[in-house]
């Protein structure tokens, strides 16, 4: 099984706009022309993502948020501005450099950045909002189940996580064949790479699916109350954003 670890830290040394958001628009050489684009699509995450929860649960108290893979502050900055205090975690030292820059230009001073482990040992106390979005399906199940666990238990009582998953995928047998060998098989991701006319070295995005029902039994199991699910589907991959909030 390819390396999540390393290859994320090797999006954020080599191209980390598009590491965070696979937009050809949010490569390293046109991004400078794209920065509005790409924070503007964090802002409004954001900020639908709070409005769902407050429409569905009620007002979420504004002290504390946890971000789990913030990579370059796409979505760190918003919460931010609507947070009084941000733990920003990432696995990648070079993307936690960008997103300092980021934050420094922007004049933040209210988020503490720092590298992630699975037991989140960083992340101190408990949070209002707990966020992860486009992140734990790059991580393999089993792994990313015990992240989940840790990320659900930081929610304080009252609290909110807003998550996303790939919670499925309907691409074709050849498809799912070829992920795979390129996952699995050393070499094969770096001559699909030159057959489709990029760098040989970039790296291999893994797209894991969550099984959805282990993921709503841990959250009962952990006093959280209904989870409300917007699903939506591209021509490979189910995904789902859940807010949950906690008792």
């Amino acid at each position: 099984m390819a390396d999540s670890d390393s290859h994320w830290r090797r999006w954020g040394e080599t191209d980390a706009y598009f590491g965070v958001f696979a937009d050809p628009g949010f490569r390293s050489d046109v991004i400078e022309q794209n920065r509005d684009a790409f924070f503007g699509s964090g802002r409004q995450h954001v900020e639908e993502r709070l409005a769902a929860a407050e429409r569905h649960f009620g007002p979420v108290a504004r002290r504390r948020a946890l971000e789990f893979g913030c990579g370059v502050g796409r979505l760190t900055l918003p919460l931010a501005s609507a947070f009084g205090e941000i733990a920003a975690l990432d696995i990648a030292p070079a993307m936690l450099a960008e997103a300092e820059r980021n934050a420094q230009r922007s004049g933040f001073d209210n988020i503490r950045f720092a590298l992630s482990d699975d037991r989140l040992s960083e992340a101190h106390g408990q949070f209002d909002l707990v966020m992860s979005c486009i992140v734990l399906q790059h991580i393999p199940v089993r792994r990313g189940l015990h992240i989940l666990q840790e990320l659900l238990g930081r929610v304080a009582p009252g609290g909110v996580a807003a998550i996303q998953l790939c919670i499925g995928r309907h691409d074709s047998l050849a498809s799912r064949l070829r992920f795979w060998t390129q996952c699995n098989v050393p070499g094969v991701h770096e001559l699909v790479n030159l057959k489709r006319g990029r760098p040989m070295r970039e790296p291999f995005m893994q797209m894991n699916a969550y099984p959805l029902d282990r993921v709503i039994a841990m959250a009962d199991a952990m006093n959280f109350g209904s989870c409300v699910i917007s699903s939506f589907a591209d021509a490979r991959f189910r995904s789902a954003e859940l807010l949950l909030r906690r008792h």
